[in-house]
């Protein structure tokens, strides 16, 4: 995107994403982004943690504080209304059976059994911060472009959330996703581009940053050629 003049007024990261805001914010070179993503991935096999699961369901924040036992934690606020939950595979089979015996969405997600940003992959952190430490010798001040989605906004000013810095990265690993959140910082009339490898996201951006906003995908899975996909998408900027 770069190499053809766009440049971002601001960026969200969702979940990993935020080691692509590290770079695109001139914190990471684009080394230390593929570095920091194979030890974010390779900490996490190499720690024996319990088999988990992660399931997305039609709740809002506040209603999943109230309906969920307390083994299943809220991991990934997305939008208004819905949620993606994590916590051990039994616990979120039995929550997944519960709530859509309720009439209520709920749907497992794939996640290599791992229950992503909850406690249950704490063990996983100190070998992360070992080797991120080594990675990002120097770390640099995240600048105000860099919409952060893994700390609140309250605390928006803390030393934690000023530097794109190892213990960043590892609280992005344990901590809810605030990306909804996040959002409502987005302009109602920006143009939002969804670097990924599928565009995921796109319907949560929709129906979140409203019918003024250009949402733009750039690669489709299983798309015949992504290549022509990228382009023709970027011609719609």
């Amino acid at each position: 995107l770069t190499s053809q003049g766009i440049h971002p007024d601001g960026m969200v990261g969702h979940s990993v994403g935020e080691l692509g805001c590290a770079y695109a914010d001139g914190c990471f070179t684009a080394e230390q982004t593929v570095l920091a993503a194979y030890w974010r991935g390779r900490s996490i096999l190499d720690t024996d943690l319990i088999p988990g699961q992660m399931a997305a369901v039609g709740l809002s924040w506040e209603e999943c504080q109230e309906k969920l036992p307390r083994d299943v934690i809220a991991a990934c606020h997305n939008s208004v209304d819905s949620v993606t939950i994590s916590g051990p595979i039994n616990s979120i089979d039995k929550v997944v059976k519960e709530l859509s015996d309720q009439g209520i969405f709920a749907k497992a997600v794939k996640s290599s059994g791992i229950a992503f940003h909850s406690k249950y992959i704490a063990e996983a952190a100190p070998k992360l911060r070992k080797s991120l430490d080594k990675i990002i010798a120097t770390p640099k001040p995240r600048s105000e472009k860099w919409i952060s989605s893994s700390i609140p906004e309250s605390a928006w000013n803390s030393p934690l959330a000023k530097q794109s810095s190892s213990a960043y990265h590892v609280n992005n690993l344990l901590s809810p996703v605030l990306f909804h959140s996040a959002l409502q910082h987005v302009p109602s009339n920006a143009i939002c581009i969804e670097i990924a490898p599928h565009g995921l996201l796109q319907a949560i951006l929709k129906r979140s940053l409203g019918g003024e906003c250009t949402n733009i995908s750039l690669m489709k899975r299983q798309h015949a050629d992504n290549v022509q996909f990228m382009l023709t998408n970027i011609g719609k900027l």
